[in-house]
């Protein structure tokens, strides 16, 4: 039993690029899947479900895997894994797969689907996590995480996506992007990292919507390149990606088959050609050719791809989630006791229902249903009419005002106390200032203008005076103040970040500090200060590559690092993305955050699927990553 492999020869037809001679492997070459995990060596899955080795001798060695259903295999740094569906039940089963001993064994089961699963695919991100993806054949997917860089973990669903209804099959470039071939219509591309939005992009679609005659039923990723078959013409495409669409180019033609599935793909350096694997349903036959390449794609476009290397960190807390899906939870703050470090607590907005407190484990302890609140931020030692505490005040959008919160200085317990309106239309983001014994807070508007208050307290009754107003000429959101040296910095969405007085008498002259570019990736969310005493470093949210950005709070304002919050496997806390509000503190938070931490809003809380929520990274994480003091 072996494979025939034959060259390639030229076609008479000016529309092919390459051809192959396919012809079919010798007849007894029958196989559910086929696929390469060795030079010359094979996983075959035979139909009757056995998984068998394949080696260059063309020997068959049965590995002892039965009632297997579909495979795919992915090379972590130390490990090559194999996943399948076993048994009645469909059980998902990530392998780790041993190529000198030509052996597999069984790492880790995921709970049988709740439907009857028609594709399966592996992804590796860039921290090392293996996900596996589980179609249903009705328009849903399952993803499970089932490894990360230390090895095989507990299988944990990282979430439930909507795909097209009919897929056939699917397949990860291990770069963020997972394609899916939907039967009869065409090929689609959503994202495999489940902190980024849920959307989609044609890659081909059927004809006369696109070039595919009748679809593909089959795909494959070499690199960032997509390959397909059409169903009806049986022509192989390779579409590569460029400025958010995709181009197709022609391999070849197809000969012999009858219904082409099971497609697998890989770019030799040897011989710089394109290698398929193909099975025919019709016969159960496996064909294998080579390609050349067509001239107008690049050999960097069939290698794997090399992500951008950011610094990394993982947050080691999250907050109970907010209370309804959607753009909800927005901004934090850190409110730190004054005697009991593991006593403080963590502030923070929702936008849908009022203003929310956590114990440093995450729990909820406070919610106050005081309207649609988008910032918030808080000082010590404010005078409530000759009694000192604490203030938290936050920006209010059903009214455009501020909403002012008394916090008790022993508890860090929250009491609503009051609404003070302002002149702005869409109030939005929002920040305080303490400027000796005196309090401000700076609220902004989406038209861009800012009005400053100066805050007070007399006979149980709280006031705001406004004291100057300035505008940028889009929309804002973060600021943040530093008080030891009189000076406010803004966050202009789609421009930058701007520093200027934030003394209530001086000239409202803005500065430059950074502007949008490859470092700073619009929107421009939250800006916070470490430490407060001090504040030498300015930290932003980046929310268009989900990064935090970290500057010096003072000029030239230079660039100090940049780092991402990835999953925290071992904990079960996802990662963060599309964060809005953030704040940090120097001070201890007790065990764990003795050189104080980083708090951040998370757009997108999986493992599992929640309403969003607040998730914490010690300082500590940040400042030894990026070589911070």
């Amino acid at each position: 039993m072996k494979i025939l492999r034959l060259c390639c020869a030229l076609m008479a037809s000016a529309s092919m690029a390459a051809c192959a001679a396919t012809t079919t492997a010798v007849a007894d070459m029958q196989a559910a899947a086929l696929v390469p995990v060795a030079p010359g060596s094979y996983l075959l899955l035979d139909n009757a479900g056995t998984l068998n080795w394949y080696n260059p001798d063309a020997t068959i060695k049965n590995l002892g895997v039965k009632q297997a259903e579909l495979l795919d295999v992915v090379a972590a740094t130390d490990t090559l894994y194999g996943a399948t569906l076993m048994g009645e039940n469909y059980l998902p089963t990530l392998l780790t797969i041993n190529t000198e001993a030509q052996s597999v064994a069984v790492a880790v089961q995921a709970p049988a689907p709740a439907f009857l699963p028609e594709a399966l695919c592996l992804d590796k991100n860039l921290d090392g996590d293996i996900s596996l993806f589980v179609v249903d054949e009705r328009g849903g997917a399952e993803q499970w995480l089932m490894a990360d860089e230390s090895g095989p973990v507990d299988p944990t669903l990282v979430r439930r996506l909507a795909i097209a209804p009919n897929v056939t099959s699917c397949a990860s470039d291990n770069n963020g992007n997972l394609y899916a071939a939907e039967e009869s219509v065409g090929i689609w591309q959503y994202p495999a990292d489940p902190e980024l939005p849920a959307s989609r992009a044609v890659v081909d679609m059927a004809e006369p919507f696109g070039a595919l005659a009748g679809a593909s039923e089959t795909l494959a990723v070499v690199g960032s390149s997509v390959i397909a078959v059409s169903a009806k013409s049986h022509q192989l495409a390779l579409y590569t990606q460029g400025d958010g669409s995709f181009t197709r180019h022609i391999v070849g033609q197809l000969e012999g088959l009858g219904e082409p599935e099971a497609l697998r793909a890989w770019f030799s350096s040897d011989d710089k050609q394109l290698h398929t694997l193909l099975r025919d349903d019709d016969t159960g036959l496996i064909h294998q050719n080579m390609w050349a390449l067509p001239d107008s794609v690049t050999l960097a476009q069939l290698l794997p791809v090399t992500a951008k290397v950011i610094a990394t960190v993982k947050p080691t807390m999250e907050t109970d989630p907010v209370v309804r899906f959607g753009d909800a939870a927005d901004d934090p703050a850190i409110w730190v006791h004054p005697s009991d470090p593991a006593a403080s607590r963590i502030i923070g907005t929702d936008k849908k229902h009022g203003l929310l407190s956590y114990r440093l484990d995450g729990k909820q302890v406070q919610m106050l249903p005081t309207g649609r609140l988008n910032n918030v931020d808080l000082r010590y030692g404010f005078n409530w009419s000759g009694t000192s505490g604490d203030i938290a005040v936050a920006s209010q959008r059903d009214h455009n005002s501020l909403s002012v919160y008394q916090l008790n200085p022993a508890t860090g317990e929250l009491t609503y106390r009051a609404e003070v309106p302002t002149g702005l239309e869409e109030i939005y983001g929002l920040c305080m200032y303490q400027d000796g014994d005196v309090y401000y807070a700076f609220a902004n508007g989406k038209s861009g203008r800012f009005e400053q208050y100066q805050l007070s307290a007399s006979d149980g009754q709280v006031f705001g005076k406004k004291v100057r107003e300035f505008s940028v000429k889009s929309q804002p959101e973060g600021c943040v103040a530093d008080d030891a040296r009189g000076q406010l910095f803004i966050g202009e969405e789609d421009v930058g970040i701007w520093a200027l007085s934030a003394k209530a008498a001086d000239p409202s002259n803005i500065t430059e500090v950074k502007m949008i570019d490859d470092e700073l990736v619009d929107d421009v969310e939250g800006l916070a200060l470490y430490p407060a005493n001090d504040s030498r470093y300015l930290i932003a949210s980046s929310q268009g590559d989900n990064t935090y950005l970290v500057l010096q709070s003072q000029a030239p304002y230079a660039t100090l690092g940049k780092f991402r919050v990835a999953a925290n496997t071992a904990l079960g806390v996802d990662g963060i993305s599309e964060t809005d509000g953030l704040e940090v503190t120097h001070r201890s938070l007790g065990k764990g955050y003795e050189l104080g931490a980083f708090i951040a809003q998370d757009g997108h809380n999986v493992m599992p699927e929640q309403p969003q929520n607040f998730k914490a990274v010690s300082w500590q994480a940040i400042a030894e990553e990026l070589g911070l003091e």
